[in-house]
């Protein structure tokens, strides 16, 4: 194998997978990246068995061939190199690869490609059609709530489904850790499937955003029995869907309140920020007294001392102290894009709804409360 490569273009194709391999696994294979050369330029494949990225770039080969090298060590290279372009060679008979950048050189040993896992390729099938932003924005309102706990299966990742609204059918995200609860829905075309629900893990989802804003166009999704794969031109990223059940999430959704609070967005976070300094690291609590004109946001550690602030708010319903854990407010109000949020409570043990000021219904979060001494 014998190929010449633009420097930003080698850089490019593996800076995308450096979140995907596995760098810590007994099969050392899957810490590296696929490198195959030929006629119509350069795939690079990378895989830790559950989530996959293809992606083809443009180079100028002189011998066709395949090798996997590792690929923190590749891309450490790339970065540092001192020219624009890259030249590689891998002798007939080799795994040991020579990359050649004006007066720098390297030899790298790899891995033979034949033992690399299969990993699912772009192709042409008709989907789901995402525009990109509305990728991002499901992603972005709902990846902060799926669970870290990985005894709680049904909770790593998130739950996708089709729904019928009013207006037309969108796609819907959910997520929950037990804590909170996320839901976005946004609209689609093509067809996602009547009564079909699945569960999209997290890394794999971490994963997918970074490669939304790299680049412009709409995405197609194709979602199988056990693997949903998202392509965009040349590229094409997959994920292994996860088993388990994920609970009923309109059980947890609040259908009723006795208080509604319309507050600035960024006025709201700005007064949790500071307040929050002087609440515990590990919870992150603090009290809301809710009150005609307002909400006075405190909190308090014996030991350190206390700090309160008052935020101007438009409150129906009599007055109200409940406790939230801090982080999660401010998570939920960051996600939303409107100047003014709706705050909808019922009583001091109840959850918390959070929505648009806009009233859009397929947008929300639901924090649960917090005991306070």
């Amino acid at each position: 194998m014998e190929f010449v490569i633009a420097k930003d273009e080698l850089i490019r194709a593996l800076a995308r997978v450096q979140g995907i391999v596995e760098k810590r696994s007994t099969n050392p294979i899957i810490a590296n990246v696929l490198l195959e050369v030929g006629e119509d330029g350069m795939k690079v494949a990378a895989t830790d068995t559950e989530v996959s990225f293809v992606g083809r770039y443009a180079c100028e080969a002189a011998r066709p061939g395949r090798l996997t090298l590792g690929a923190r060590q590749l891309y450490d290279i790339a970065r540092l190199v001192p020219t624009d372009t890259v030249s590689f060679n891998l002798p007939e008979g080799s795994l040991q690869m020579e990359i050649t950048s004006g007066k720098s050189f390297f030899k790298i040993l790899g891995l033979s490609a034949d033992e690399f896992p299969a990993v699912p390729e772009p192709g042409e099938e008709a989907g789901v059609l995402l525009p990109m932003a509305s990728i991002r924005e499901l992603i972005d309102k709902t990846l902060f709530s799926i669970s870290s706990d990985d005894t709680r299966t049904g909770l790593n990742g998130a739950y996708v489904e089709a729904k019928e609204l009013e207006d037309g059918t969108v796609m819907r995200f959910v997520a929950t850790d037990g804590h909170r609860l996320s839901l976005c829905g946004r609209p689609f075309t093509g067809s996602f499937g009547e009564g079909r629900s699945l569960l999209l893990p997290k890394k794999g989802l971490a994963e997918l955003r970074k490669l939304i804003d790299d680049g412009d166009g709409d995405w197609t999704a194709n979602f199988g029995d056990t693997q949903a794969s998202f392509r965009r031109g040349s590229i094409c990223f997959s994920m292994r869907l996860l088993e388990g059940d994920f609970p009923d999430y309109e059980q947890v959704v609040p259908s009723s309140w006795q208080r509604r609070v319309m507050v600035q967005r960024d006025a709201m976070i700005a007064a949790l920020r500071r307040v929050s300094i002087l609440a515990s690291e590990k919870s992150h609590p603090v009290r809301f007294a809710i009150i005609n004109g307002g909400v006075t946001v405190t909190a308090r550690q014996p030991e350190t001392g206390e700090a309160h602030e008052e935020v101007e708010a438009q409150v129906e319903g009599t007055d109200l102290e409940i406790g939230f854990n801090a982080r999660y407010f401010r998570d939920a109000l960051a996600a939303l894009s409107t100047d003014v949020v709706m705050l909808e409570i019922g009583d001091s043990l109840s959850p918390c709804l959070i929505k648009p000021g806009d009233g859009n219904s397929d947008e929300l979060f639901v924090i649960m409360p917090m005991r306070l001494e």
